[in-house]
């Protein structure tokens, strides 16, 4: 190579060092970083008897080819650090004979990632090195380090605690199902003997309320996808197809700060209004017909879940109305409900999901005179939050932070009419909060914005 391409590439190098030490750990907007520590501090009293090892995501674990980069969801929610490679090694103190009742205290907290490539760095761009004078402050751990030193950190650490909590189940819908295995196999290499306890039961607890600073993110999510459902409404009509529906409800809530959607969208007109996870957006709408537009858009990592169903040529017909009305009459009835102490799921009285059906059960008849309660066939909530099907245990009655979904729906396959309506609610102190109680859904509203096009 001749002398100035060499000049210029150590140049370059250089250079990229002085960017690194000056980027920031993530383009996302972020949780304080107390908020982080504060979780893991969390986590560590919940487990108490052992270290805690989580690892985060490779670049090829989410198909870096096509599609940005996403951390483990876990792996985020305890330190907000979003780029490849990294590791978690969290390590209580060890407890005196006395002090066995107490609560367990934080030892050691180190967040591995990796030495600079800087040759790397010139394809992807300058990131955090664990020598970078300001690794501490941008990540928030007062220890830093390569992840060369991972394989020894943990076996000093495990001289006190034979026992490690770390992901012995995938999250599921996650598609982590070969990244856990992986993880699970490296740890079984470093560690033969330690005893592997899932940590995923205690992070579920902690994901299931979400912090303040988790809920500001959310509402971001919702107003940037309410956007774009408004913009849905102002352009369905016949003849347009599903997928430039789909397109332009992106383009409304990415351009918000949106990274992606939060599922693939939903935009199902016809008889595909009556297909739950219809997400080939593939038709031309028609006259006469309902769609479904189950439509949302992630903000820093966290989701929104929002459906709207509207008629394509902006007016209900009698049948749709009164099928819509029904829907609408039935998550109203469980928005009302919703407060500490009820259930999602279940039949019992204090169910969501109960008083969704009884009301859909008990209003209207299909075409052959039977009831509608057998066309409502999925479940009416589940938990937002890093992902639009947040880990939560079902059986536990709602708690104050919680953010839920309220989503019944009625599908009439024979009929082409499908009708969801889908809301976000945040479980309050005495009630819920409708978090996208800004978009419209009376149907009357409806028709007035599309005939306003």
């Amino acid at each position: 190579m001749k002398t100035w391409r060499l000049r210029a590439f150590a140049l370059g190098l250089a250079t990229l060092a002085t960017l690194a030490a000056a980027v920031p750990a993530s383009a996302w907007e972020k949780e304080p970083l107390s908020v982080y520590q504060q979780r893991r501090a969390a986590l560590v009293a919940q487990a108490g008897d052992g270290v805690v090892v989580l690892m985060g995501y490779e670049g090829e674990d989410v198909a870096a080819s096509v599609t940005t980069f996403r951390q483990n969801e876990n792996f985020y929610y305890l330190t907000g650090w979003n780029q490849p490679g990294a590791m978690l090694l969290l390590v209580p103190k060890t407890r005196r004979r006395e002090d066995k009742d107490g609560p367990v205290e934080m030892a050691k907290e180190i967040l591995f990632i990796p030495p600079h490539n800087y040759r790397a760095e010139r394809w992807n761009g300058p990131v955090l090195g664990p020598n970078d004078a300001d690794a501490t402050a941008q990540t928030g751990f007062a220890t830093v380090e390569s992840t060369t030193r991972f394989h020894s950190e943990l076996l000093k650490a495990l001289k006190d605690f034979p026992k490690l909590y770390t992901e012995l189940t995938p999250q599921l819908e996650s598609g982590e199902d070969c990244f856990q295995q992986q993880e699970v196999a490296t740890l079984r290499k470093i560690a033969p003997l330690a005893k592997l306890e899932d940590v995923r039961p205690d992070l579920t607890a902690l994901r299931e309320v979400k912090s303040p600073t988790e809920i500001a993110l959310i509402r971001k999510a919702v107003a940037a996808s309410e956007a774009g459902q408004i913009a849905a409404m102002r352009a369905v009509k016949p003849g347009v197809w599903e997928y430039q529906i789909a397109a332009l409800m992106k383009y409304e809530f990415e351009k918000r700060g949106c990274e992606w959607p939060s599922y693939p969208p939903i935009v199902g007109s016809g008889f595909y209004s009556t297909v739950l996870h219809y997400d080939e957006d593939s038709h031309q709408m028609a006259d006469g017909d309902v769609v479904v537009m189950d439509v949302a858009g992630s903000y820093s990592g966290y989701a929104s879940d929002i459906t709207r169903t509207l008629p394509v040529n902006g007016h209900f017909t009698p049948r749709q109305r009164e099928v819509y009305d029904i829907v609408l009459g039935a998550q109203q009835a469980a928005i009302a409900a919703a407060k500490p102490g009820m259930m999602i799921v279940g039949r019992s009285k204090d169910s969501l999901y109960k008083i969704a059906f009884d009301y859909i059960n008990s209003h209207g008849k299909d075409l052959h005179g039977k009831r509608l309660g057998q066309y409502f066939i999925h479940g009416l909530s589940h938990s937002v939050g890093l992902n639009v099907h947040d880990p939560m245990n079902y059986t536990d009655p709602l708690r104050p932070g919680m953010v839920v979904t309220v989503e019944p729906g009625i599908y009439i396959p024979d009929e082409k009419i499908g009708v969801r309506i889908e809301d976000m609610i945040l479980i309050t102190q005495d009630g819920a909060e409708v978090l996208t109680r800004a978009l419209p859904k009376d149907p009357d509203q409806i028709e007035k914005i599309m005939v306003a096009r």
